[in-house]
């Protein structure tokens, strides 16, 4: 049995296709950039675990610079492929994703206390097509058909409308679409699948007030962290609701985790 919270092998940042450029800019980085890949391997391994992890290394976004490489051995191939081949129909899995799973992609590219205007959400919506796509061709098209279904045109003109379907964007993109996706391909086979849907978050200062249940916001609630109280991790403001509905999570995930 698995449980898959909040994204899957099918997102975007789930594998790393581009493996040699990410090692050659740290080559780089710490003095290994030797040519010969072996030679470079082996300079690299020499070096402290510290030098290494404190290199800042730029990936693209919505992308990884480091993860899982399909290398034909403990990957042997696209994980769609393998999902389509059934590779994993041995498996209960249950999967799910939060409401607001999008949330710091809005919360850091535009000044969204307040809503997000137009322009901002014209170039939120460009920048994601080109980052991801990078520059293909019809990109006009595919951008203004993106516009075109994340506008709420009942209420077109409202900023804070424009910034929950921003979210709501970045969310079905990297998380929903995935999960979907993936829950369909196992059940294809008959194999057990189980999908939930996360809406509840904590009260907490650390985000603002328009922000829906977002990346990594069930995990309290699946560890039991509202019957302790706040903490330096999750440091929110639980109530008694907050403790049942952890209560309820937690065995969800451990009748599954026993039974299925």
């Amino acid at each position: 049995k698995a449980i898959i919270q909040s994204g899957t092998a099918l997102s975007s940042w789930a594998v790393n296709y581009q493996p040699a450029k990410y090692t050659r800019i740290l080559a780089e980085k710490v003095g290994c950039n030797m040519l010969d890949t072996i030679d470079l391997v082996e300079c690299l391994q020499n070096k402290n675990y510290k030098e290494l992890i404190e290199q800042y290394i730029t990936q693209a976004k919505y992308h990884i610079a480091f993860g899982p490489v399909i290398d034909g051995d403990v990957i042997p191939d696209d994980p769609q492929i393998l999902m389509e081949q059934g590779e994993f129909l041995n498996y209960d899995i249950m999967l799910g994703v939060n409401q607001g799973e999008g949330f710091k992609f809005v919360d850091g590219i535009v000044d969204s206390e307040d809503g997000v205007s137009a322009n901002d959400f014209d170039f939120a919506v460009s920048d994601f097509v080109d980052h991801l796509y990078g520059y293909p061709e019809g990109k006009d098209t595919l951008r203004e058909t993106i516009k075109f279904m994340y506008t709420d045109w009942a209420d077109k003109e409202n900023p804070e409308t424009r910034r929950k379907t921003l979210v709501a964007l970045f969310t079905d993109h990297q998380w929903v679409a995935p999960a979907v996706a993936t829950a369909d391909l196992h059940a294809q086979y008959g194999s057990p699948t189980y999908f939930y849907a996360f809406y509840h978050h904590c009260q907490s200062e650390m985000k603002p007030s328009w922000s829906d249940s977002a990346h990594g916001d069930e995990v309290p609630y699946v560890f039991g962290i509202p019957m302790i109280g706040p903490t330096d991790l999750f440091n929110c403001n639980f109530s008694k609701n907050d403790v049942m509905l952890s209560a309820v999570v937690m065995t969800y995930w451990t009748n599954f985790a026993k039974t299925g």
